[in-house]
């Protein structure tokens, strides 16, 4: 029996709440069939565009949605999203302004005009930046539409992260309390309930046939720890590889401090992740660098470190620890960041891999970890 416009719709907004985004799409691209501009189904097709990491996409459906129906605040409210996701600032600032003119103003508009201003601009107004540039699980998510020829983990715990991974995957943690099935349709996952260092020093030399090229950092929330596993993974990478770190991006300063004891008890804590900006930039990474605005706390990359820089950082790690141990996030530290120019949205830094055609597309990739 096919089904009416109206029961497509109801059936694809039911499947989007349920998380099943591919029926959802289905659903909404059958309403459009029949009917190109219905508002509803491509505002909704183009918020699941923007949940893939893909407002360039999303964009034409969300325009189309507008100017059916221009009197839905939150057509309004989505467009300027996708716009701002894109770094198209200043049209965001433009339709911001046609919708006041239309009669929308509130706290959600004031959160989008918020999100124009950079850190610095923030900063300078005595306001601390927040990462609100979609969730990092699914900039993850877009990431592993991809293959890698191994993706390693570091600080599994709940395996949420692990389980988007459709590469070959190593995790590591020293107490797993895993939700879900975490090989799903990867060629191997294994699995190492123990410490980062633990790991480096004993089981990994029984894999030494094993690079990574994709990593996911989110151990111990001190950056010496962080550090420590990012020269470790450095040393074994592919000729490309991409490292990310959770959390470097804290928007208080008491969630940055080292001891997340001092913190009421489920408090965002971030840790001292921050300190690796200017530790990795001072170590000559300053091409290498970005922060990604990923909510809720960002997430720091680093594409294709030399590894004559990793050596250097080895031998003066040390030291490093000994100069950065002590140091407080301020006011002055957290201008020093944000003046670093290394923000960039997430959809941006997706689009950038993609020219350089990191990764492979899935059904392309050969299996290169195998020992030759």
């Amino acid at each position: 029996m096919e089904l009416t416009i109206d029961q497509a719709l109801q059936q694809g907004v039911t499947a989007h709440k349920e998380g099943n985004l591919q029926e959802a799409e289905r659903l909404y691209r059958v309403v459009m069939q029949s009917q190109p501009a219905h508002p509803d189904a491509n505002n909704n097709l183009g918020m699941l565009m923007v949940k893939y990491h893909q407002s360039h996409i999303a964009l034409p459906f969300l325009m189309t949605a507008l100017e059916g129906n221009s009197n839905v605040e939150q057509y309004w409210l989505n467009y300027i999203n996708a716009l701002i996701n894109l770094d198209k600032l200043d049209i965001a600032k433009k339709f911001i302004k046609k919708a006041n003119k239309a009669g929308f103003f509130g706290e959600k508009f004031d959160t989008l005009s918020a999100r124009l201003l950079s850190p610095v601009q923030l900063h300078a107004k005595g306001e601390i930046f927040q990462a609100q540039d979609g969730h990092y699980f699914d900039f993850l998510k877009a990431l592993h539409q991809n293959i890698y020829e191994v993706y390693f983990e570091i600080g599994t715990r709940t395996g949420d992260s692990l389980v988007l991974s459709q590469s070959p995957s190593i995790a590591i943690d020293p107490f797993f309390k895993l939700k879900k099935d975490p090989i799903g349709k990867k060629d191997f996952c294994l699995i190492f309930q123990e410490t980062s260092d633990s790991f480096f020093e004993n089981t990994l030399p029984k894999f030494s046939h094993l690079k990574c090229q994709l990593a996911f950092i989110d151990g111990m929330h001190l950056f010496e720890c962080a550090l420590r596993d990012f020269i470790n993974l450095a040393k074994i990478s592919s000729e490309e590889a991409l490292f990310l770190f959770h959390d470097p991006i804290p928007w208080s300063y008491r969630m940055a401090t080292r001891n997340n004891k001092t913190l009421p008890r489920n408090n965002a804590w971030t840790g001292d992740i921050w300190k690796l900006v200017p530790i990795l930039m001072d170590a000559g990474m300053k091409d290498n660098i970005n922060l990604l605005t990923s909510a809720p706390s960002g997430l720091l990359a680093i594409l294709n470190p030399e590894k004559k820089l990793i050596a250097k950082l080895e031998e003066s790690y040390d030291e490093i620890c000994a100069e950065w141990l002590d140091v407080e996030l301020s006011q002055d530290r957290l201008l020093d960041l944000y003046q670093r120019n290394v923000f960039v949205k997430p959809e941006m830094y997706l689009r950038s891999l993609e020219k350089i055609s990191f990764g492979d597309r899935v059904g392309d990739i050969s299996k290169q970890w195998v020992s030759q």
